[in-house]
């Protein structure tokens, strides 16, 4: 069941995972103007949310077509799967990238290996370890 859907916007996202990393990402782009729709299979998860959020959440896995396309995935500009487990991230994203033909897919991904099946697929990928070596990389001045 999706509350509060509006879909009134012209760009649309959903996210799956409303964890601290995917309720953040909502939240802005929920100030930004989206249609946001979050996806969790634990509803005590949508208490991350920020209190200004406007979009809509929904109680499902993310690999269940049926709900997908009731959170509107075929009218999605861009996918962003935000869970603590790269498999789930992976199936969802090329999902959403090779099923529905998705523009923007994104997939937090940590383990490094991974990153090419994505990208194989025009997934983008973030890589948590990647960016905290990068940046720490930056801050010593390698």
């Amino acid at each position: 069941m999706i509350f509060n859907k509006k879909n009134t916007k012209m760009k649309n996202a959903i996210i799956i995972g409303c964890g601290r990393f995917g309720s953040r990402i909502a939240g802005d782009l929920s100030l930004d103007d989206w249609d946001v729709t979050v996806i969790d299979n634990n509803r005590n998860a949508f208490r991350l949310l920020p209190s200004f959020f406007g979009g809509s959440t929904m109680l499902s896995y993310a690999t269940d077509l049926e709900k997908l396309e009731e959170a509107g995935i075929k009218n999605a500009n861009l996918f962003i799967a935000a869970t603590e487990s790269d498999e789930i991230n992976i199936a969802s994203s090329q999902i959403a990238k090779v099923c529905f033909n998705v523009e923007k897919v994104v997939a937090r991904v940590r383990d490094q290996e991974k990153i090419e099946l994505c990208e194989k697929h025009g997934i983008k990928t973030i890589c948590p370890p990647s960016l905290s070596i990068n940046e720490i990389s930056k801050y010593i001045g390698d």
